[in-house]
């Protein structure tokens, strides 16, 4: 081999390697900067509004149900929300009404910290498109999550309870 070819291919060699590397180093720290995606189509963002303010009287909650996520529907603060937080206050009435998205068997439920469910507060579950069920509960200090029992982590919120008093 002459050295006029060794050189060549030594170039064409690392500038290979300097372009695997960069890209590798875009894409990692692309990943490292992103923030993460809801996984629902009809979402559009991870985090709702959980000043208890923007919660005040609010009675009805509602959502569509998807196997990658409840979205919120109503009130505003949950708005296009994939699985927000409930800012809910302790003893006042409320209910939850979603709908079925996607034609899977969904229900929902209000979980306490030992994953059991708070005062019978569980749907029956339904698996029609475009149909509504809904479940009337209060808020107790025992609500730690809502979801749904068959896609149990696709499908979970966090329940905040505040005081009459906040």
């Amino acid at each position: 081999m002459t050295p006029q070819h060794t050189g060549r291919r030594a170039v064409l060699g690392g500038l290979a390697g300097l372009w695997t590397a960069s890209v590798a180093g875009c894409l990692g720290e692309d990943d490292a900067e992103d923030d993460p995606e809801p996984v629902v189509d009809a979402a559009e963002e991870l985090e709702g509004e959980t000043d208890p303010e923007a919660w005040a009287g609010v009675e009805t909650i509602r959502f569509d149900g998807y196997v990658g996520g409840w979205v919120g529907v109503e009130p505003t603060a949950i708005d296009r929300v994939e699985n927000p937080t409930l800012v809910l206050r302790e003893g006042s009435e409320y209910e939850l009404v979603w709908e079925n998205m996607d034609g899977v068997h969904h229900n929902i439920a209000f979980w306490d910290a030992d994953e059991e469910v708070v005062s019978d507060y569980s749907s029956d579950g339904n698996e029609t498109v475009g149909e509504t069920e809904s479940l009337a509960f209060r808020a107790t200090a025992e609500m730690e999550t809502y979801r749904c029992e068959y896609q149990r982590d696709g499908q979970r919120g966090d329940v905040v309870i505040v005081s009459e008093k906040t």
